[in-house]
């Protein structure tokens, strides 16, 4: 028998010292306690030369050259025992390998990140969020819409301050749907208190009224062979990945509300307070603002992860 090697998630957490940054290791300490990951943490700071005027003198030249190279040290360092001491205290609850990155500024900090996170092949890039119930500082722009709308890496949005193991997983019957799983049941494949659900809207008046089950017994229950199809590939997927799917729960229902209401409401009812969305259209910026099921979920909730799968 072939033994499947275990793969560890690597994760990418953006850490600027700010109150919603802090927020991020307590979210992984509930969620992750106890599972093995990888996580980079990373923090980029303004380069002291950036603030320097321009000195035609040759002497004073060299000596302000000598006084920023100091300045830029001392705070690399600064930045660097930081997140060390986060880190430190993070694996107090996580068997985490951890590393630290300090960058200085460069230009656009979020193509900074989703370089950085190409060139590591992260799993997901981790932000605090702010401001994003403001629709208004939403469509204005910032570092976690940016990385949003161009990151192909998965953004994890960490909200709130207080969270459970319950993850609710908004499936589309399609390619974006297998991706969600692909990557869901990657993440927490070594995780064994997740509480996962699939969940999916119908249209008001579709033949099936609700489900709820195992991916077993769904694909049982379907009578539409490309629906049976489907929801075996979804299977395969899981089993791949190494997890056991009878820890999914599949949930099915009609919708009056809209998917995005419907989501809402049972995120809420249940209080699940991880929410994984799909996005279509990559780069499409106007069809991603212009109401979509994910910006609504994303603009809505104030108090809950929303893990958005580009």
């Amino acid at each position: 028998m072939k033994i499947q090697k275990k793969i560890i998630p690597h994760i990418l957490v953006c850490y600027d010292g700010s109150p919603a940054s802090h927020k991020i290791p307590f979210y992984l300490k509930e969620i992750f306690e106890g599972v093995e990951l990888e996580i980079t943490f990373l923090k980029i700071i303004s380069n002291p030369a950036s603030l320097e005027t321009i000195e035609i003198n040759l002497y004073k030249k060299l000596q302000k050259e000598a006084l920023i190279e100091k300045k830029a040290k001392e705070a690399f360092l600064q930045a660097e025992n930081e997140l060390k001491s986060v880190s430190e205290r993070l694996k107090e609850k996580i068997p985490a390998k951890t590393y630290v990155k300090v960058l200085f500024r460069n230009g656009n900090i979020a193509e900074s990140i989703i370089n950085l996170s190409k060139e590591n092949l992260f799993d997901g890039i981790l932000v605090g969020r702010r401001g994003l119930s403001k629709i208004a500082t939403y469509i204005l722009g910032g570092v976690t819409h940016k990385l949003i709308i161009l990151s192909s890496i998965p953004v994890w949005l960490i909200r709130g301050n207080m969270w459970n193991k319950k993850v609710l997983v908004a499936l589309d019957l399609g390619e974006v749907g297998l991706r969600l799983v692909d990557y869901v049941s990657f993440i927490f494949a070594n995780h064994k208190d997740i509480e996962i659900t699939f969940f999916h809207v119908f249209y008001p008046f579709a033949d099936l009224k609700y489900f709820e089950g195992t991916i077993d017994e769904l694909i049982k229950t379907s009578k539409n062979p490309e629906y049976k199809e489907f929801f075996i590939k979804i299977k395969n997927s899981i089993v791949e990945n190494g997890m056991q799917p009878e820890k999914i729960k599949f949930k099915f229902k009609r919708g009056f509300l809209g998917p995005a209401g419907e989501i809402i409401r049972t995120v809420k009812k249940e209080n699940y307070t991880t929410i994984v969305i799909g996005r279509r259209g990559r780069g499409k910026v106007k069809e991603f603002l212009l109401g979509s099921v994910s910006q609504k979920i994303i603009s809505y909730f104030e108090d809950r992860a929303i893990w958005v799968i580009n």
